[in-house]
């Protein structure tokens, strides 16, 4: 597993959508990823496809995780 998944992994499910709110990632499955991901946990397939976008980087995720511990 890679640093990012882990540190991703590490988030709650709010955690997640609001670090992708944060970043502006807009989160808009096609059909096709609709179906690969119907049966995932909503933790599970938030920490997959933000594992994948290459502009949320480790720091991004260190930082944020980082500012929930103290805010």
């Amino acid at each position: 597993m890679s640093i990012k998944k882990e540190l991703l992994s590490e988030l709650t499910e709010n955690q997640l959508k609001e670090l992708a709110e944060n970043k502006g990632i807009k989160l808009n499955l096609n059909e096709r990823k609709k179906r690969y991901y119907a049966e995932w946990d909503e933790k599970e397939k938030l920490t997959d496809i933000m594992n994948d976008i290459e502009d949320l980087t480790v720091k991004d995720i260190e930082e944020f995780i980082k500012i929930q511990k103290n805010p």
